[in-house]
Formats: C-alpha cells, structure tokens, sequence
C-alpha cells in the first residue's frame, strides 16, 4: 500500500471517528435538553396547579359564608359568563378559568362540573315544558314565550329583591288537591308546593295545576317582576316533584338550604330555577 492511499485511510478513519464523536456530543446534549425540557414543564405544571389551587381555595375562602351558593356560580358560567351579575360571588367565578371553576366545585364535593352547554336555558325550559305537558295534558302551557318570565328574571330584574307576596283567599279549585281554609293565607311558596307536590304524587292527568295556580297568584293581573317570580318559583318546584323519586347518588348541592345563604335577588330565583331543571330533568337523562 502506498502512502498516499495509507494517509487517505487514516484521514477517512480520523473522519469518521471525529463524526461519531460530534454525534455522540450531539445526542448526549439532546438528551439533557429533553430533560430540561421535561423538568421545565413539570415545574411549570407545578407552579400551574398551585396557581389554580391556590386561586380556588380563595374564592371559596372570600366567599365561605355564602358557599352554599356555589352551585348557582356554576348555572351563571355555563348560562352566560359574560352577563354582569349583580352579585360579586357571581360575576368573580365567571372571570375564573374553567379549570379554576370545576376545582372548586371538586374541593366544595360536588359532583357538578362546568361545561360548555349549548343553550342552557332554552333546553331546560324545554325538558321542564315537556315533563308539565306529558304528565298533565289538559294543562293550561306553564311557561309562556319560550320561557320569557323566567328569563326576564334575569335580563330586567337581575338586583331586584324577590318581591314580598302573600296569597290572599284561594280559589276553590283547589280543593281537589288538599282542603285548605278559604282564609287561609300561606307563605308564598308554601302553596306552590303543595299544589304541585300532590298532583304529581296522585299520578292523574285530568289535574291542571298550574290553571289552578295561575288563578290564585292572579297571574294575569300581576306586575311583570311578581309574574317573574311565579313563573321562576313554578319551574323550580315543577323540575323538583317532576323528577320522581329515582334514587341519584350524586350531590350537585342545595343553594338556598345549606348553610345559612339565602335567595335574595331574582337573580337568585332564576338561578336556582336553571338549577333544578338542569339537575332533576337533563343531568340524570345525560347518563
């Protein structure tokens, strides 16, 4: 072998080794970039779920006297995140993340989840419309417009207190459903649910509760926000004896009766209206 031919081989071997190593050099730092990399985002992933958790048990934390109501700050984000609420409780969840949203509600153990809900409102006006319709067919409609008193609840009389209403002397239609004293003047939900309750125990679809109803709360010569509440305060309780007695074990809250938080807007009632509806009548239907 000449030397020019043993210089070329020791050149291409030379070559090739200094190539293998500069390979070697580059896999070695691509490896510890993937694993800064890796470290990088798990610390970020980290410093992310602090962040959220640490968000969550403030809001729950801001908010602790009136936490029963967290359920309701779930309807206004999936209803509408971009009403202005009149209460602060409200409007604050809205600008949350709905990671931030769903772990509240994972950290307050409910099983109610935010989720992107395509027309919340009319599909629980519709569910509760059909559940009314099937179960009482000679029944006057409960809900009119498309649900137009519920929503005004919202829409006009957001910060409004729900309006102090007494029932004066009940009509005798009424009777079918319990003997009460025509004097008698009960509080207003009271007789709503008693009305409501017994007809849909009783199974008979030759009632007409919500006539009968809509004549003792003189539905038709009513203000609009006292028409606003019945017809807000009707589809609460109608999604609550609509529903049946089938057992649920999950726990989506109970606004309003946990712990000394109350219902005080119209807001509040519609709200607690969307709900009920969407707990007792889609959630259940969903699997």
């Amino acid at each position: 072998m000449k030397w020019n031919e043993l210089a070329e081989l020791v050149c291409a071997f030379i070559s090739l080794l200094v190539t293998a190593i500069i390979g070697m050099k580059q896999y070695c730092q691509s490896k510890r970039m993937e694993e800064f990399e890796r470290r990088q985002d798990e610390r970020d992933e980290r410093r992310h779920a602090e962040g959220n958790r640490t968000k969550a048990v403030e809001f729950i934390s801001r908010y602790y006297s009136d936490r029963g109501l967290i359920p309701l700050c779930a309807v206004a984000a999936m209803h509408s995140d971009l009403f202005y609420y009149s209460r602060e409780m409200y409007r604050s969840f809205c600008c949350l993340t709905p990671e931030v949203q769903n772990l509240i509600l994972e950290y307050c153990n409910l099983d109610l989840r935010v989720r992107k809900e395509k027309d919340l409102f009319n599909r629980c006006i519709a569910a509760i419309e059909n559940d009314l319709r099937d179960r009482f067919p000679k029944d006057e409609p409960a809900f009119y417009g498309n649900g137009k008193y519920v929503l005004r609840s919202l829409d006009r009389y957001a910060g409004e207190k729900i309006p102090a209403v007494r029932i004066g002397r009940l009509p005798k239609c009424l009777d079918a459903f319990r003997p009460i004293s025509d004097n008698c003047t009960p509080e207003y939900d009271l007789f709503i649910i008693e009305v409501l309750s017994s007809a849909f125990e009783s199974q008979d679809a030759s009632l007409t509760p919500i006539s009968c109803l809509e004549k003792a709360y003189c539905f038709e010569s009513s203000s609009e926000i006292e028409a606003c509440r019945f017809a807000s305060t009707v589809a609460f309780y109608a999604a609550t004896y609509g529903s049946g007695d089938e057992v649920n074990d999950k726990d989506y809250g109970c606004p309003g009766g946990f712990d000394g938080e109350r219902i005080e807007t119209m807001e509040d009632l519609f709200l607690l209206a969307v709900f009920q509806i969407y707990t007792k009548l889609l959630l259940p239907n969903e699997g």
